[in-house]
């Protein structure tokens, strides 16, 4: 067998042999089909890819950063309900059962947290007192513990409820971290592509008899779901235990009347509101309808990375041709500590991991835009006399007010950027924002828009 030519310059392909057998010859073009076979794939694979720059040219690839429960996943759905209406509204439907999932879950957290087997758990001074009515609650929202298996095992495939028997148990598995102040999330891996699996289940015209059942059931709950959230001596223990939901991802317990009727629909507020936590990075493409209607759609591609500690060390892969980073602190969490490790104060750790960004020199020339997010709950906190300086001793006697509080944040954000900045150049977009506040949050994309595209035509030299 003669050897394989090895020298680049050989011409291809090779002369003919004259002495050529038919069985080398047939082996000769079964090898040059191959060849062309492999070479056109190429050429296709290529020419996809520059077409798909063409169409996405002033497009953009957006990421979002932040500790968990930040606001990532609002601004998100903000993004898609602003740019993408039309979508957005389609997929209202596949938003119900979580929502109702977020609503049977904060009401299990009540009934875990009031029923006799979790006064083990606090101090015979903060029990309740299980009178009539409370034990006839208790009674009657037992069914709702099956719903919310049913509901769980539906979107993420797994029948965990987290509780009050199950202290060990969170959104990210069996040995994570417990929160007992928190009503326990849904959470589904990502790629899992739960609203593509909602979507068959639901393609059909008529709905599953678990689904109907389960409507049917917090329908018939809805009177005794308000009773228990007006209770007296429900509200008295929440307080007691210092924990409110109403600041919580995925409350709902307001909405009840409205939310549990059998012909419910969920509204863009709702959908903002609903709570479902993703554990990885997932990838989202945003169409601009309004550009797709003149036939020259532009997608963002944005990527949601998981901001729990454990979740941290994949930001890093992003890093790389990202247009903008939009970086999320929530300024509510100054009096929390992280559910990770609760020594750690929320808002110190905000400001660390903003400190990790603004140092990154991968990141030197990409425009960071700053949400300081939730000042709803920030203004309601210090309305309702929780001392800033308290948690925050370098504020010291400052005044106790929304205006100046935010003020001493984004002077604070924006001290860190400047000083940890590897490049001088390098431009960051600060903003107060409510992610929930759609008319407000609005204004902030535009200017995100704006941003965007002054980067993405600098980068194209038409600037």
């Amino acid at each position: 067998m003669r050897p394989a030519r090895t020298d680049p310059d050989a011409a291809w392909p090779p002369p003919i042999s004259p002495d050529e057998t038919d069985e080398e010859r047939d082996a000769r073009l079964e090898q040059e089909r191959e060849a062309k076979r492999v070479s056109d794939a190429i050429d296709l694979a290529l020419n996809a890819e520059r077409e798909a720059k063409k169409k996405n040219v002033h497009g953009a690839k957006i990421l979002l950063l932040g500790q968990a429960e930040s606001g990532k996943s609002t601004i998100l759905k903000n993004m898609q309900l602003h740019f993408s209406p039309t979508a957005f509204h389609a997929e209202a439907e596949l938003w119900r059962p979580v929502i109702h999932l977020n609503l049977v879950r904060s009401v299990n957290f009540i009934l875990n947290l009031i029923s006799p087997r979790s006064s083990g758990t606090t101090s015979p001074t903060s029990s309740i007192a299980l009178n009539d009515t409370v034990r006839r609650l208790i009674f009657s929202l037992a069914p709702l513990k099956s719903v919310e298996t049913s509901l769980t095992k539906r979107i993420s495939g797994s029948s965990n409820t987290p509780g009050a028997d199950d202290r060990t148990t969170s959104k990210d598995g069996p040995h994570a971290h417990y929160n007992p102040s928190k009503a326990p999330e849904i959470a589904v891996r990502s790629g899992a592509g739960w609203k593509h699996f909602l979507k068959f289940r639901q393609s059909g015209a008529v709905s599953s008899p678990e689904d109907i059942q389960n409507r049917r059931i917090i329908n018939a709950c809805a009177d005794d779901i308000m009773t228990l959230w007006r209770n007296p001596d429900v509200q008295e223990k929440l307080r007691q235990e210092e924990i409110s939901l109403k600041d919580q991802p995925g409350f709902f317990l307001e909405d009840v009347e409205r939310i549990t009727r059998e012909d419910y629909l969920p509204t863009p507020d709702d959908v903002l509101r609903a709570r479902v936590s993703t554990i990885g990075p997932e990838e989202h493409r945003i169409p601009m309808e309004s550009s797709l209607e003149n036939g020259n759609g532009k997608d963002w591609i944005v990527y949601d990375v998981g901001g729990d500690r454990s979740q941290r060390a994949a930001w890093a892969q992003f890093f790389d041709t990202v247009t903008v980073i939009i970086f999320l602190a929530p300024v509510s969490a100054f009096n929390q500590a992280l559910a990770e490790d609760e020594t750690v104060n929320r808002l110190a750790d905000s400001m660390k991991l903003w400190r990790m960004i603004c140092t990154n020199k991968l990141l030197a020339s990409v425009d960071l835009i700053l949400l300081l997010n939730k000042i709803d709950i920030l203004d309601a906190q210090l309305k309702a006399g929780v001392q800033f300086g308290k948690y925050v001793t370098s504020y010291r006697d400052k005044p106790n007010e929304t205006d100046a509080v935010s003020k001493y944040l984004l002077d604070m954000f924006t001290a860190l950027h400047k000083q940890h900045s590897p490049s001088k150049k390098r431009k960051m977009h600060p903003h107060l924002t409510c992610a929930i506040d759609t008319k407000a949050t609005a204004t902030v994309i535009n200017h995100i828009q704006e941003v965007i595209l002054i980067k993405t035509l600098s980068q194209t030299n038409i600037l």
